[in-house]
């Protein structure tokens, strides 16, 4: 550089062309970005420019070099992109959990996804095996006949598995099982098919079932409370298993005992379930398995990338700059600190180092702040919470409208 140019000239200019990126790259001497970061090049030499006048060029050099300017503005790009993405996966971890996590393939980044159950159905599996009203554990049937001699029965060893021929103890020891769970014990199916719930009025059935349309007056119809016929079939299902049986059983161990001890043979069945492996679910798809188990876990494999700076709005870019600047700042700082005085003929010249590096961190945790402060009054609850705010304050507006005058009619 002149030394005429020496105040008024850049020490280091740059072109868009001059760009050089750190991550993601293909080689040292050669260095290309990712797609998500090559937009970077278009504000290379704008970024230089913007940076070096804020550190005080031309009047004072700053003694950094264009490429770690452009290594802050990518940092710096990532960092926010990260940041996004981060706030993205914990808003709505619950609704990508178990999705296919090729990052090959797959590309999560500024996508929206819909809200859904699946999670917590997912969670409340094996209280729907429990309660038997759903769930991924299947259910197995076995069967043991007890003499009358009989009154007490080994389940791993004297009952067979229905759909095997084999003993229970040798199915479970293919699926590398200790033991079984009895979910229910019976010795006859049901005694009827067929119910009618309303014992007010056998009448009733002739208009449902057989099309009747007219009756004596000796009729009467009642229309009972939907209620009523949901405890009463309750009460059905009870005296099936209860009532119509003149056992009981008790479990212990692995022995299933009778009580009365039979006077004739009877075949008892059993409902029974084995332990599941949670990676590997009874109920699954039998050509693939079931794909979720190698999904998406956790915040740290969805398959986000970079978010591309060109799709980054105004508010956006301005905060990138910023960090940028930040960063460029601790590394001046750094550079400086490392010659903390220079003597020159008759006086020793101070570099400001420490005060520009703490200026720098200082400035990047109050950006990361002001960033996640952003993100955190836009979460989905705080969205939701909000609206319901603005509604709740519209209807208290909308209470002090007065009703209009009616129309009235002359007689």
């Amino acid at each position: 550089m002149a030394f005429d140019n020496f105040f008024t000239t850049l020490s280091q200019p740059a072109v868009d062309s001059d760009y050089r990126g750190i991550f993601a790259t293909s080689g040292a001497t050669n260095i290309t970005l990712s797609a998500n970061l090559s937009s970077l090049s278009a504000e290379g030499a704008d970024i230089v420019k913007w940076v070096r006048y804020r550190m005080g060029e031309p009047k004072i050099i700053a003694e950094i070099d264009n490429v770690q300017i452009f290594s802050a503005f990518e940092e710096s790009t990532i960092e926010y992109g990260a940041t996004i993405n981060r706030y993205q996966a914990t808003n709505w971890l619950s609704n990508i959990y178990g999705l296919n996590r090729d990052f090959s393939t797959q590309n999560l980044t500024d996508k929206l996804p819909h809200n859904t159950l699946d999670y917590l159905m997912r969670l409340a599996e094996p209280f729907s095996s429990e309660a038997n009203v759903g769930g991924v554990q299947n259910e197995r049937k076995a069967y043991c006949s007890f003499a009358s001699t009989d009154q007490s029965k080994n389940l791993l060893t004297d009952f067979t598995d229905l759909d095997t021929g084999d003993t229970v103890s040798t199915y479970i020891t293919t699926l590398s099982a200790a033991n079984i769970q009895v979910r229910r014990v019976y010795h006859d199916p049901p005694t009827t098919i067929n119910r009618y719930f309303d014992p007010y009025s056998a009448a009733n059935t002739l208009s449902q079932e057989m099309n009747y349309e007219s009756y004596s007056t000796e009729s009467v119809f009642y229309i009972m409370p939907i209620y009523a016929d949901v405890m009463r079939a309750g009460m059905l299902e009870t005296n099936d298993t209860v009532r119509r049986s003149s056992f009981s059983y008790q479990v212990i161990g692995g022995a299933i005992r009778l009580f009365p001890q039979p006077t004739s043979t009877v075949r008892v069945y059993i409902d029974y379930t084995t332990e599941m492996n949670p990676y590997d679910p009874d109920f699954k798809n039998p050509n693939i398995g079931d794909p979720s188990i190698t999904g998406i876990t956790s915040i740290h494999n969805i398959p986000f990338t970079d978010i591309n700076f060109m799709n980054i709005n105004a508010t956006g870019k301005r905060w990138v700059r910023q960090y940028t600047l930040a960063l460029s700042m601790e590394s001046l700082g750094r550079i400086r600190r490392k010659y903390a005085s220079i003597p020159i003929p008759n006086v020793l010249v101070n570099l400001d180092g420490d005060a520009l590096v703490q200026e720098g961190m200082e400035k990047q945790l109050a950006l990361k702040d002001e960033l996640n402060n952003d993100l955190e009054k836009t979460n989905n609850v705080e969205l939701m919470r909000g609206d319901a705010e603005m509604a709740t304050a519209l209807q208290e507006q909308f209470n002090h409208i007065p009703f209009p005058t009616p129309f009235v009619m002359m007689g």
